[in-house]
């Protein structure tokens, strides 16, 4: 799961989840530091500035493409290695 929430500075940032299969109330691990962070221009400044938050993910073999608001102002994609994202999770 790619999810958003605010980090200690008031940032909105993405994070990622891995839920049990058969559980999928049971968190199995949870990366520790943001996944993505606001750092362009239109992600730090705008409506709400310092807000990324997710919008939807479409996968394709290893890559994963989040689509994400910025600012609440603009719809951005990122690209990623799902196994990068898996490996850079911790046991929770």
């Amino acid at each position: 799961v790619i999810y958003h929430g605010a980090d200690h500075r008031n940032r909105y940032c993405l994070g990622g989840l891995l839920l049990s299969l058969n559980e999928p109330s049971k968190v199995l691990a949870r990366s520790k530091d943001p996944l993505m962070v606001p750092e362009a221009d239109y992600e730090k400044v705008g409506f709400f500035g310092d807000v990324i938050f997710t919008n939807g993910h479409v996968v394709d073999g290893d890559t994963i493409t989040i689509y994400y608001g910025a600012s609440d102002e603009v719809i951005c994609k990122a690209t990623a290695s799902i196994q990068a994202i898996l490996d850079s999770l911790e046991l929770y």
